[in-house]
């Protein structure tokens, strides 16, 4: 009888604590349900432990995003440099501001995009760079800030996947080289606000701006106006989103992230647990861990499976882990294969490098997350290892 897990596993899960539950609790019992002081007071406490001295938190990385090249005025026609292999957003964002994403290839030994590869495809059209720190495993900084300061390039860090990361040291978002930093709460990230994103900054000249973009085009801190010390009175200086944060949301990241390093320190064991698990496995190609410089968050456990070897597809190995009641993701399908953006770079071709993007599309046809989170048990660790060793077992007997 094949080895099989009672229950679904699914391959991420939040860890909420009562803590956050009571204040959640009180948010409600305070009548302060939306944007109000408890989001201002994490605003303060992200600020702190990034090491940057602005923060402004919205509904989702996607928002931060947009609003980010909102004020660096990215216009019809300009380019950003960026990686296929994330999530879409990185690129719907540049588009949605009529810009141009231009992709270039990954490292495949990082996922992360290739410095290498950067600078042929800067053209006079290219106004910045947006590296993806995929899976919490920090992109090779200090070359692509070079090439930025060489052809006077903005960087703007999707660090979606990488809050509590490193890069030589120092908290991703904390060096002002990158004019913005975003990340993401989602239920699936290393903390979570249920869902939300922040847009951290270095300039202040942004601060007003980035405040009025998230609500309304209203210039000051609006929800102030419901307060005893508030005035009534609104002035909005440009037409904006509503994408202001909430109350209930920051009752949340108030108590996870002094969690935080604690929620990546487990990760960290899980994750290195799992390669020392896998070490005898040649069917597989493993993620790296990083090192002092790339001090990686272990947000994903990225598993590439060789179908040569294992006798079987991605999308069979996939399957094969559901029928036994194991859950993974695909982290990620590379954008530019979406439906969308096939039709897209077929009317922009030179945003795209002539060798097309082998090294992207290798690995988005064999990768697949493994279960990876602080709660995880080491026995259904060792259970999800066994039942991957069962399952290519089985395919070789074929």
């Amino acid at each position: 009888m094949a080895l099989r897990r009672e229950s679904f596993l699914p391959f991420s899960r939040p860890v909420i604590g009562q803590e956050e539950i009571n204040e959640l609790i009180d948010s409600i019992h305070s009548g302060w349900l939306t944007t109000g002081p408890k989001t201002a007071k994490f605003e303060e406490h992200l600020s702190i432990y990034n090491n940057v001295p602005f923060v402004r938190v919205m509904n989702s990385a996607t928002t931060a995003q947009e609003v980010s090249l909102q004020v660096m005025d990215l216009q019809p026609g300009d380019e950003v440099i960026t990686s296929s292999l994330t999530w879409v957003s990185t690129l719907s964002t540049i588009i949605l501001r009529g810009g141009i994403p231009v992709l270039v290839d990954i490292d495949p030994r990082t996922l992360n995009i290739d410095p290498e590869k950067i600078e042929a495809a800067i053209t006079p059209r290219t106004k910045g760079i947006i590296p993806v720190h995929l899976t919490g495993l920090p992109c090779d900084m200090d070359s692509i800030w070079a090439i930025a300061e060489r052809h006077q390039l903005w960087v703007i860090e999707d660090a979606a996947q990488a809050m509590g990361a490193s890069y030589k040291g120092k908290k991703i978002g904390s060096d002002p080289r990158s004019v913005m930093s975003i990340f993401s709460f989602h239920p699936n990230k290393n903390m979570t606000t249920g869902e939300g994103g922040a847009i951290a900054f270095h300039n202040e000249n942004y601060l007003n701006r980035i405040t009025r973009l998230r609500f309304h085009g209203i210039e000051k801190d609006a929800w102030k106006r419901q307060s005893k010390e508030g005035n009534l009175h609104i002035d909005v200086v440009e037409p904006a989103r509503k994408a202001n944060f909430m109350d209930l949301q920051a009752a949340l990241g108030l108590h996870q992230l002094p969690r935080l390093d604690q929620f990546n320190l487990r990760r960290g064991e899980l994750f290195k647990r799992y390669l020392r698990l896998f070490q005898d496995v040649d069917e597989c190609r493993l993620p790296w861990e990083g090192d002092e410089t790339f001090g990686h968050c272990f947000h994903l456990f990225v598993f590439r499976i060789l179908p040569e070897k294992a006798r079987l597809s991605r999308d069979e190995f996939v399957q094969a882990l559901k029928d036994r009641n194991i859950g993974s993701g695909i982290h990620y399908r590379p954008a530019h294969l979406h439906t969308f953006y096939q039709n897209y770079y077929q009317s922009h071709p030179h945003a795209l490098p002539p060798q097309g993007l082998p090294h992207s599309e290798w690995s988005g046809d064999r990768l697949l997350s493994l279960p990876l989170w602080p709660g995880l048990t080491e026995e259904d660790q060792d259970l999800i290892v066994n039942i991957i060793k069962d399952i290519l077992i089985a395919a070789s007997k074929k």
